[in-house]
């Protein structure tokens, strides 16, 4: 057999194996071309769902919340007050709807000791509210203004923020501080702090002006 006969036995090899994988990879290709259309499918349900569903929740912040605040108001205080373990009032409270996310005013926010005396005011509370915010039960961002805050600290070692029992707080509802420091953004600004350690009985320290923001990224 010549050299002409073998090199033509060998190129026919060749394009008789070109020809066997081909088919092979042409299915791979079909394959993953199909997966990929499934992926962006998907993916696009998925963007069509959550816009859906941020635009209804916006309409209800914005068409149902706002509009009738003051009538949530008395179920408001009744959350606060499961969620902080002590009676909560609230004066007044009012909405304002500027741009996507609405913002709420509440006027003389009063807690209350076991023995129903007021322990804790503040004067004014600012919760921003989105849709996102909405759906996780938290606010895009809370402001307390101007807080008068006494915190003292007892001879047998308890603390007190105004008259409520820090310490018996911690211990009957964990979720209160979790759900706290959960928010998005925490701010006291123009806050007065009075600290009175009985045990050292040292004069009373008295902090004004106490700006604090917390933010969770």
């Amino acid at each position: 057999m010549g050299r002409g006969t073998l090199e033509t036995v060998g190129t026919v090899i060749i394009l008789m194996r070109m020809n066997q994988t081909t088919p092979l990879v042409q299915i791979l290709a079909s394959r993953r071309l199909k997966w990929l259309s499934v992926a962006a499918r998907v993916a696009l349900w998925l963007m069509v769902t959550f816009w859906l569903l941020f635009g209804a929740t916006w309409g209800l912040l914005h068409g149902w919340i706002v509009p009738r605040i003051e009538d949530f108001r008395p179920r408001l205080e009744i959350q606060a007050s499961k969620a902080l373990g002590v009676p909560v009032s609230i004066g007044q409270i009012t909405a304002r709807s500027e741009g996507l996310i609405p913002s709420f005013e509440l006027r003389d926010v009063t807690l209350k000791d076991a023995a129903g005396r007021e322990a804790l005011r503040l004067p004014r509370v600012v919760a921003a509210m989105s849709p996102v915010s909405l759906w996780g039960g938290g606010f895009e961002q809370m402001v307390i203004d101007q807080p008068v805050l006494d915190i003292t600290q007892t001879m047998d070692g308890k603390i007190y923020v105004g008259g409520l029992d820090i310490n018996q707080a911690q211990s009957d509802n964990n979720d209160t501080a979790d759900w706290i420091f959960s928010q998005a953004e925490f701010v006291i600004q123009g806050g007065t702090l009075r600290w009175t350690d009985e045990q050292t009985k040292a004069p009373p320290l008295t902090l004004n002006q106490v700006d604090a923001v917390m933010r969770n990224s």
